[in-house]
């Protein structure tokens, strides 16, 4: 991963690689955070989560990536404030915390640190964006979107309810709005699945005019 050697030394002398399943917790809110997790391959779903239990999809950890959340608060010596859920199998290596701040005197490290934050602060404004100004038709079709593309299949293993849970909305909203899709061509429902089909990436507008009938 880096070219100072070193960093790299440091890095392959600490570093553990763990293989993790598909739908693992890898950290939940209020953890304290050991260790930060670099993406090797797969992908981690990070979500928010209020007090009541109530979660929202943020963002996509993908190959070569970390969670700029586990950066911050490892370094502040604070307690996780995401979940963080195995998106599919994935290969993750495990950096023990106290680096962090030691490896600051790497430019490399260190470059690697901003452009991580400065990538996931992008992100959560989009994803600000999308729950302020957009309708539920275009805030779940973007969640689909996201997902199938962090896996690289078109085919999203998750029920409507789990779906619901990640937009914090109606389950019965999301069945329709899914069952609109399916009915446009842009989905293929089955038990516990949803076949997306990328090609329809314009979804949300020309489902909008249904969506606000309801």
């Amino acid at each position: 991963m880096f070219d100072d050697p070193e960093l790299k030394r440091e890095f392959d002398r600490v570093a553990v690689l763990r293989s993790v399943p598909a739908g693992t917790e890898l950290m939940r809110v209020g953890d304290t955070i050991t260790h930060v997790p670099i993406v090797q391959s797969g992908s981690l779903r990070i979500l928010a989560q209020d007090a009541d239990g109530n979660e929202r999809f943020l963002y996509h950890i993908m190959p070569g990536e970390s969670c700029a959340m586990s950066l911050t608060c490892c370094t502040a010596k604070r307690t996780s404030s995401v979940l963080a859920i195995v998106e599919e199998n994935a290969e993750i290596l495990m950096i023990p915390a106290r680096f962090m701040d030691e490896w600051m005197v790497y430019p490399e490290w260190r470059r690697f640190v901003n452009d991580n934050q400065a990538q996931r602060f992008g992100e959560l404004l989009e994803t600000i964006e999308v729950v302020a100004f957009r309708r539920m038709d275009e805030q779940l079709w973007d969640y689909l979107v996201k997902r199938v593309q962090a896996t690289g299949s078109p085919v999203l293993k998750a029920t409507h309810q789990d779906i619901a849970n990640e937009l914090n909305s109606p389950r019965e909203v999301i069945s329709r709005l899914l069952q609109q899709l399916q009915l446009r061509g842009l989905v293929t429902l089955s038990r516990g699945a949803i076949d997306v089909h990328l090609s329809g990436a314009m979804a949300p507008s020309s489902t909008g005019d249904v969506a606000r009938r309801h």
